[in-house]
């Protein structure tokens, strides 16, 4: 049984494309060798099993595009999902804004060292929820790595992006993490960036990362302001963070 789960990973394709040649002489064969009733029989029963099969596959293929973009941790979009979605977002501004945020969680080297690796996986998934629960459905929240993790924020000004992050901030100073870590404060630390304040940086800088990369890049710059005073939201402006 193990070997052939394996033969099924390893050569998907090849099994695919053995049956569905095989199908193709059956089909042929049987137009040489059986009456016309039974071909017609033939014909629905296989037309059903080709039906069946696509379904199955789309099944298979949904699975994968969820594995391929979601973290196995949290549930949580990747960094793969985060670049599909901030992609989209960017094509579809049309004169609107668009915020992102990067939050870093303050001292989790001190939860993982104190409590244990498995204290700390709990405290992920626990505050992946609760990022989840206070984003707005338009909102993409993503684990961008280790602890940190990012919020794409379509249609939002840096105002918005701001008092949105300072609310989940609170929520989030305020949470019982449970016994796992003896009921330890949590705090997070967020650069947010606007599309349109940065737009100028973006047009002249293209030749040293693509614009994504570089939007990306000035929203780290502004985490990097706020983890020297931590717990705290810092805005991106080219005064403070260039």
């Amino acid at each position: 049984m193990a070997k052939t789960s394996v033969f099924l990973q390893k050569f998907p394709h090849t099994i695919l494309a053995v049956l569905g040649g095989c199908f193709g002489i059956f089909i042929c064969l049987s137009d040489l060798f059986l009456p016309t009733s039974l071909r017609l029989n033939l014909f629905v029963l296989l037309t059903v099993i080709l039906i069946i099969t696509g379904l199955f596959l789309g099944l298979i293929l949904k699975k994968l595009f969820f594995n391929a973009y979601r973290d196995t941790l949290t549930g949580l979009g990747n960094r793969g999902m985060f670049y599909h979605s901030l992609k989209n977002e960017v094509n579809r501004i049309k004169g609107k804004d668009l915020c992102l945020a990067m939050l870093d969680l303050d001292n989790f080297k001190q939860i993982n060292d104190t409590y244990g690796h498995i204290a700390g996986d709990i405290v992920l998934k626990k505050l992946a929820k609760l990022l989840e629960q206070n984003i707005r459905k338009s909102d993409t929240v993503v684990r961008w790595g280790g602890e940190e993790f990012a919020i794409i924020m379509p249609a939002t000004n840096m105002k918005g992006a701001y008092a949105l992050l300072e609310r989940i901030r609170t929520i989030i100073e305020a949470h019982n993490f449970g016994s796992e870590i003896n009921s330890r404060q949590i705090t997070f630390s967020s650069g947010v960036v606007s599309y349109l304040n940065v737009s100028n940086v973006l047009l002249t800088k293209t030749n040293e990362l693509n614009p994504l990369d570089l939007f990306v890049n000035l929203a780290d710059k502004a985490l990097y302001k706020a983890k020297d005073s931590k717990n705290t939201v810092v805005t991106w402006n080219e005064e403070l963070c260039a």
